[in-house]
């Protein structure tokens, strides 16, 4: 009986083909540079407030009404 020959990777290696740049790496690029340029106009936005906070406004609430006179039992109706 023959012994039965084992390949292996080591013995014989294949070439690996490269990748191939197709569209979809087209799409990473386009998608890439939108988000560079969204993170600059982020900036450039942020970059317009002022450092501090403004001042809280001054506001009073109004007056409480005066009080109405309490109504008497019964709903209030006469007699």
């Amino acid at each position: 009986m023959a012994a039965a020959r084992s390949r292996s990777r080591l013995a014989d290696p294949l070439p690996e083909a490269k990748p191939r740049v197709d569209a979809y790496v087209g799409l990473l690029a386009i998608s890439l540079v939108a988000m560079i340029i969204g993170t600059v106009f982020l900036f450039l936005d942020y970059n317009q407030y002022d450092k501090a906070p403004p001042a809280a406004p001054k506001y009073q609430a109004p007056a409480a009404p005066a009080p109405t006179p309490p109504v008497p039992p019964g709903g209030g109706a006469t007699p």
